[in-house]
């Protein structure tokens, strides 16, 4: 009888501690909202804090993106969504901080990367104390529909060895993409919104936009390598958004905006929200054409041109394009090539004058 009831205890004893240890978990990793709370207000009792999504430094001031451009940077913090009529001068910088450079991203671009809402953090679902689990991310790339201009809106995703080219993958040609407001010979480059190096996309027109030498290698480029160098580095993720800026109804952007955040160490190893400028240093850019004109060219005398009234292009005389050209088409004038541009006139792309 004694051993009988002994061996009761036992089991009760042991069927409680299951229960505890059951509720203790659910404690822990439940998603419900009165759960959570429950627990939030359990951990800061016990001194925990929230993580910060932005970075601090030893006095707990802010830092933003990290300074690899040779300190061509500057200020611009008026918020995380630039209005287009307010578009910043370009002053001598390769690109300026948005909101101080912390990233802040729509929450369709978290929850698609599988993160969840933890007060006004990011974590991956069931984790404790806000902590992001790799295998639970989802990676992916999103780019958005061309708008009724045909002009590219933007791009977003979350980065990672996944979404990277293959060892020995080569990049494809892109040239039969023409993005909004292309000129040609006028030493524009197509741009992608996410680099090739991140997300092996090759001729998307969705993700390619005109753009300058300037704005490719000087501003977005170092900020690519960044991101691309962190993740072979550490295998993490990063969260991605690029948007380009358009004013008004012109057709080659203005700029474009840059927003990274690795997602694993809570920005420690990434984190920038930028403003590239879409310029060349020395030359004046119709945004509406597409025309370049640079300083040399803006000083050149009036000198004789031969326009194709059909088709709107101007050519030096001993181009091959005048010789081919009707005659009921031929038009000589006199004039800089400033003024021909302002009339709506087009370079032409082999004799480039």
């Amino acid at each position: 009888m004694g051993t009988n009831s002994n061996s009761g205890r036992k089991r009760l004893i042991s069927a409680i501690i299951l229960v505890l240890l059951m509720t203790a978990v659910l404690f822990a990793v439940s998603d419900v909202p009165f759960i959570k709370s429950a627990r939030d207000s359990l951990m800061q009792k016990l001194g925990y804090e929230a993580i910060d999504q932005g970075n601090s430094d030893e006095n707990g001031n802010e830092n933003s993106v990290s300074e690899n451009d040779g300190g061509k940077t500057a200020e611009w913090d008026i918020a995380s969504d630039i209005d287009p009529s307010s578009l910043p001068e370009y002053n001598g910088q390769h690109y300026v901080k948005v909101s101080n450079g912390i990233p802040v991203f729509p929450d369709e671009v978290y929850e698609r990367a599988g993160l969840v809402k933890d007060g006004d953090d990011w974590k991956t679902k069931g984790n404790l104390l806000g902590t992001v689990d790799s295998n639970k991310l989802t990676p992916y790339e999103y780019y958005g529909s061309l708008d009724n201009l045909g002009r590219c809106t933007g791009a977003y995703g979350l980065l990672g060895e996944e979404t990277m080219p293959q060892n020995g993958q080569e990049r494809g040609d892109i040239s039969s993409v023409h993005p909004s407001g292309w000129a040609k010979a006028q030493n524009w480059e197509r741009c992608h919104l996410i680099a090739w190096a991140l997300s092996a996309e090759n001729a998307n027109p969705s993700n390619l936009i005109t753009g300058t030498h300037y704005l490719n290698y000087d501003g977005m480029r170092p900020l690519e390598e960044e991101v691309e160098h962190y993740i072979w580095n550490t295998g993490n993720h990063v969260l991605y958004y690029v948007r380009p800026w358009f004013a008004g109804d012109e057709l080659v952007a203005r700029g474009v905006q840059m927003t990274a955040w690795s997602v694993e160490d809570k920005g420690e190893g990434v984190s920038f929200n930028v403003y590239c400028f879409n310029v060349t240093p020395g030359a004046e850019i119709d945004y509406k054409t597409g025309i370049v004109t640079t300083a040399e060219q803006a000083a050149q005398d009036a000198r004789t041109y031969v326009i194709n009234t059909r088709s709107g292009v101007f050519h030096y005389p001993s181009c091959d394009g005048v010789k081919e050209m009707s005659e009921h088409n031929k038009k000589t004038v006199t004039a800089t090539r400033t003024e021909l541009t302002s009339q709506g006139y087009t370079p032409c792309g082999a004799c480039e004058p």
